[in-house]
């Protein structure tokens, strides 16, 4: 359609009347005949004037005029500068020219033989009121061809911009959607075979790819996990049968610590693997409900310790997003938190319109200033007050780091003013 428009803007000067063209057959014949009828009435009224023999009877909508080969121009009526500019441009011309002046239409010339003397016959006639004015119009006006261009060109345009973006605008839904979480979106199909097309296959194979690649890994963690936890029960047993034997060495002791980190490394690992399988799509759910049990677990866990947990009233909203995820997160955040406190572990909640942060305190012995920043990698250890002796795998806060990111959110830790811990989680609301 664009393509018609344009063809219809390149064509509009050929259209145009005022250019000097070639007179259709049919009109030649007319003329022709108007030359005939004015000779032989020269022929039987030789005494008449031929001023008055080319006067015809609509002499207010026609015109007859007569170029002698001196270049005289014999008519009934005043010769206008329009009808001598085209005697002008086609007195050198093989054949007969036709060409419209405002609402004149002059053609000619044809040549006839009066009285024995050579002439050029021109004819100029009248046009109605509506032929082809409108066109001229237009024409005469750029301004106003440009506006009936762009008039007509806009809504041609707006549906060809409507062709082009709407798959587009569904493949950035669907990209949206997969960089949310949601591995489950489906790449809308197309038949285009243009770019977008292209485009659209490609992302389509991508995600087929990367779901085939996530659940390979995710299979073959768990099933590691799995194959792991069978020796290491028969290492307990024989700990146990050990322990019985001999006694609570030392050597035994090593042994029987050891595997229960493994256990317990397994155990993450498991529950990691577990989390993530299961976290494709993001789902509305309430705060108050995901922390709640959380906050009495921890404040129970902490009267065991000799402890104590507090926070602040958890705001009852709702958010989008992964809730076993989350609630791992930060369940590991304060389990960590209570495991290294001195006495005091406080959960700090702070919501705004898009955001919401949790604020976990310690009044433990911190972590030295140039590890703040290696705690969220997995398997590493502080090497000073929170070393191996005080227990964990070295994977919660790995764990934590992982499921905020999910969240498209932010975690951060520095050492308080005084001394402890303080671990930072913000994450978007929807």
């Amino acid at each position: 359609m664009l393509l018609l428009v344009v063809a219809v803007v390149i064509a509009l000067p050929t259209l145009d009347s005022r250019v000097m063209k070639q007179l259709d057959p049919r009109s030649v014949s007319i003329l022709n005949s108007i030359a005939h009828n004015i000779a032989t009435s020269a022929e039987r009224y030789p005494s008449v004037p031929l001023q008055v023999l080319i006067t015809p009877k609509e002499a207010q909508t026609k015109h007859f005029y007569l170029v002698a080969t001196n270049g005289d121009i014999i008519s009934s009526t005043k010769t206008s500068k329009a009808i001598r500019r085209f005697i002008l441009q086609s007195e050198e011309s093989l054949s007969p020219k036709v060409k419209q002046y405002k609402n004149w239409l002059m053609t000619g010339p044809i040549s006839v033989v009066l009285r024995g003397e050579q002439f050029q016959l021109y004819a100029a006639q009248q046009l109605p009121a509506e032929h082809n004015i409108w066109l001229i119009n237009v024409l005469d006006r750029p301004f106003l061809l440009l506006f009936i261009t762009m008039l007509v060109s806009m809504p041609l345009c707006a549906s060809l911009a409507w062709h082009i973006s709407k798959p587009l605008q569904k493949l950035k839904k669907t990209a949206s959607d997969i960089t949310d979480g949601n591995l489950d979106a489906v790449v809308p199909a197309t038949q285009r075979q243009d770019e977008i097309g292209e485009l659209a296959r490609s992302l389509r194979t991508m995600m087929l790819s990367i779901r085939e690649h996530i659940s390979l890994q995710h299979r073959l963690l768990s099933d590691i996990s799995h194959e792991l936890r069978s020796p290491l029960t028969r290492l307990k047993m024989s700990v146990a049968l050990s322990k019985r034997r001999y006694g609570e060495t030392k050597e035994i002791m090593r042994i029987d610590n050891e595997s229960e980190r493994l256990e317990e490394m397994i155990a993450a690992l498991l529950n990691l693997s577990k989390m993530q399988l299961n976290a494709t799509t993001k789902e509305p759910f309430n705060l108050d409900s995901l922390l709640q049990p959380i906050c009495d677990d921890a404040v129970f866990e902490a009267e065991q310790l000799g402890k104590t947990f507090t926070y602040q009233e958890i705001p009852d909203v709702d958010i989008k997003g992964f809730p076993a995820l989350l609630g791992s997160a930060i369940e590991n955040v304060i389990r960590n938190a209570l495991r290294y406190a001195s006495n005091q572990v406080n959960l700090a909640i702070i919501s705004d319109i898009d955001q919401i942060t949790f604020v976990i305190t310690d009044d433990g012995p911190g972590v030295p200033d140039d590890e703040v920043e290696q705690i969220f990698k997995p398997f590493y250890r502080v090497s000073q007050a929170r070393d191996r002796e005080s227990g964990g795998a070295g994977l919660g806060l790995a764990i934590t780091e992982n499921a905020i990111r999910q969240h498209h959110g932010e975690i951060a830790a520095s050492n308080r003013e005084t001394h402890g811990l303080q671990i930072s989680i913000t994450i978007p609301i929807s």
